[in-house]
């Protein structure tokens, strides 16, 4: 029998009734979703998905719709990254999975930890740390993991100076924030839950040592314990919330953004040509094309709290909802040549991103953020110009639905001489 063509096989799925979405991040993750994205994003841009058993919201219009509405019609208190059936415990409902008026007190009493020209002024560090990382790098070859040796080094190091951790820590803390990626695999994330649970009580110890040591301390835990208006702290347990998702952010989402863009830049030698000729100029429209084309998230979930509609389909409360970013950031209704990765993009023309979210629950890390990403990929190039993926390597992608990493990224580059491109 002749094998059906992709138009004779989309012809019959019309006929034979309402399109149903074709993601399956669960069973048959593909390593560039792009071509699925996009069919479920043009039959199908917000329908119920029975392999994630819930509403999946695909177009640029429909996620962003769900973001403006998350203070009157969704939630977020049943977790973003698990589809779960109870709320999470309220001392863990921050940022993403707290809701007003307790998301609002949060975000104000965190802005008044960490100012944005508190980011600014860390670049000095930011650029030191990159390039120590490299000499070392250097130093043991021409080969290297870079999401073990650069990426994960660079999310942890900025994380540590911020938060004051001890080096004996430091690893430990970080082990554990990566198998926040891991537990969303089945959706449950049990595997791993004893472990998750004992790092927040850690967590919660040091908070209570650096309330108890006072605030002479410039670090972010001491800044958060003592940050106050209008009389109002964040208790104990919310500061170690705060910590393990920022710990959780920076060590995940971060890394992953720059390991992707370093892979995207890798797969497009033409680009790379272009990037190379103008690192100082192209630098932060590469960060930007980065998170749109290959973000650290592929979705995150919702749950319905009160009737409302998403472009027109009707929700009723309970309802789970998984809003499909890396689908809404390749919509052509927003971007031209969507599918093509264009470091030279105008960004001060172009609607953002949703990487970073939107309204009440924009990243509140984004400066820090793209502080890394800038600083990170520029001293990578100018002083691995003949950087290149290893040919013939395995690469394999995190599982489930939520986080688009590579788990490595073996890296090869041409000799260079000691302090080049320095």
């Amino acid at each position: 029998m002749p094998e059906m063509t992709p138009e004779a096989t989309r012809g019959a799925a019309d006929q034979a009734g309402p399109a149903v979405p074709v993601f399956k991040p669960y069973t048959a993750k593909a390593d560039f979703p792009w071509e699925e994205l996009a069919r479920d994003r043009s039959r199908c841009p917000v329908a119920h998905s029975e392999h994630l058993d819930a509403v999946q919201i695909s177009s640029y219009a429909g996620v962003k719709e769900v973001m403006n509405k998350v203070a009157e019609a969704f939630t977020g208190t049943y977790s973003t990254l698990w589809p779960l059936t109870e709320p999470l415990p309220v001392d863990q409902q921050v940022f993403p999975s707290a809701d007003p008026p307790r998301h609002t007190r949060q975000r104000k009493l965190f802005v008044k930890a960490l100012s944005a020209s508190r980011i600014a002024h860390m670049r000095p560090f930011s650029e030191r740390l990159a390039e120590r990382l490299l000499d070392g790098i250097l130093a043991r070859g021409t080969g290297f993991d870079l999401v073990t040796a650069y990426s994960r080094r660079i999310s942890e190091g900025h994380i540590a100076e911020l938060l004051g951790l001890p080096e004996e820590l430091r690893e430990r803390f970080m082990y554990l924030s990566t198998l926040t990626e891991l537990s969303t695999a089945d959706g449950k994330g049990m595997g791993y839950r004893a472990e998750l649970d004992e790092w927040q009580a850690q967590l919660a110890g040091m908070v209570r040592e650096r309330r108890a040591a006072g605030e002479d301390s410039d670090d972010l835990i001491t800044r958060l314990c003592f940050a106050e208006d209008e009389g109002d702290r964040l208790s104990e347990l919310e500061v170690a919330s705060l910590i393990r998702a920022m710990i959780r952010a920076g060590n995940t989402t971060s890394a992953a953004a720059l390991t992707n863009t370093v892979a995207a830049l890798e797969r497009h030698p033409e680009q790379k040509v272009k990037y190379l000729a103008d690192i100082e100029g192209l630098t932060p429209s590469l960060v930007e094309e980065g998170l749109r084309y290959d973000g650290p998230a592929l979705g995150l979930w919702r749950r319905c709290a009160r009737e409302t509609t998403v472009q027109g389909y009707p929700l009723t409360p309970g309802d789970r909802v998984f809003t499909v970013t890396a689908a809404a950031n390749h919509d052509p209704e927003v971007y031209d040549r969507p599918d093509e990765f264009l470091i030279d993009r105008d960004w001060k023309e172009l609607p953002p991103h949703l990487t970073f979210g939107w309204g009440i629950h924009h990243c509140i890390g984004v400066n820090l953020a793209r502080l890394e990403l800038e600083t990170s990929l520029a001293a990578l190039y100018r002083r691995l110009p003949g950087l290149r993926l290893e040919p013939g390597a395995e690469i394999p992608q995190v599982p489930g639905p939520v986080f688009r990493n590579w788990l490595s990224l073996p890296m090869e580059f041409d000799p260079v001489s000691t302090g080049a491109g320095r």
